[in-house]
C-alpha cells in the first residue's frame, strides 16, 4: 500500500497543484457491507469520510481495497460527494494479472487515474466526452487504461477556475 500512496501523492499533487498528506485510515462502516452482493455500498463510506475529514483538509479521498457498488450499478470504481468534499475509490478491480514490475506499474497507474477522476468530482468536474481525459466515465479497465490520469484542457481550465475561487 505504501507504493500506492506514494504514487497517489505524486500524481494528485501534480494534477491538483496541491499538498497531499496521508492520514490514518478509518474503519469501513459495517452497515455498508451487503453480504448478498459481497460488496460495500460506497455512499455510507462517503458519509463516514465526511465525519472523519479533518477541519484543515480541503478534500478527503478514501482509498479502499474492497469491491464497491451503488444500488443502480453492479460495481463502481469510486464515488464522490462534491458538497462535502469527499470521495472514495477502490483498488479491488484495478489489480492486474501477474506480479512482475510491469503489472505493478499498470496497477499504480490505474489507481492514480481513478483517484484523479473521483477527486475531480469533488471539484464539481463532470464526466468528459474526451476518452483521453481522466474525467471520462470508465465502464471497463481498458477505458481506464486508455484515459490516463491527465485532465483535458477544458477540465484543467475548469479546475483552475474552481480552485482560484476557493
Amino acid at each position: 500500500m505504501e507504493d500506492v500512496l506514494l504514487e497517489l501523492r505524486r500524481v494528485l499533487g501534480s494534477v491538483f497543484d496541491a499538498d497531499i498528506i496521508a492520514v490514518s485510515g478509518i474503519l469501513l462502516p459495517s452497515a455498508a457491507y451487503d453480504g448478498k452482493r459481497r460488496q460495500y455500498h460506497s455512499t455510507p463510506i462517503l458519509r463516514q469520510l465526511a465525519r472523519a475529514k479533518p477541519r484543515y483538509a480541503e478534500r478527503l479521498l478514501g482509498v479502499a481495497d474492497v469491491d464497491l457498488y451503488v444500488p443502480e450499478l453492479n460495481c463502481v470504481f469510486g464515488e464522490a460527494d462534491a458538497h462535502r468534499g469527499v470521495a472514495v475509490f477502490s483498488l479491488a478491480r484495478l489489480h492486474t494479472d501477474g506480479s512482475d514490475q510491469r503489472a505493478r506499474a499498470l496497477f499504480l497507474t490505474r489507481a492514480a487515474t481513478e483517484a484523479v477522476h473521483e477527486l475531480g468530482h469533488t471539484y464539481r468536474l463532470d464526466h468528459c466526452a474526451n476518452s483521453r481525459c481522466a474525467m471520462w466515465f470508465s465502464n471497463t479497465l481498458a477505458e481506464t487504461d486508455r484515459k490516463g490520469s491527465a485532465l483535458c484542457a477544458v477540465h484543467a481550465a475548469q479546475l483552475t477556475r474552481v480552485r482560484s475561487r476557493a
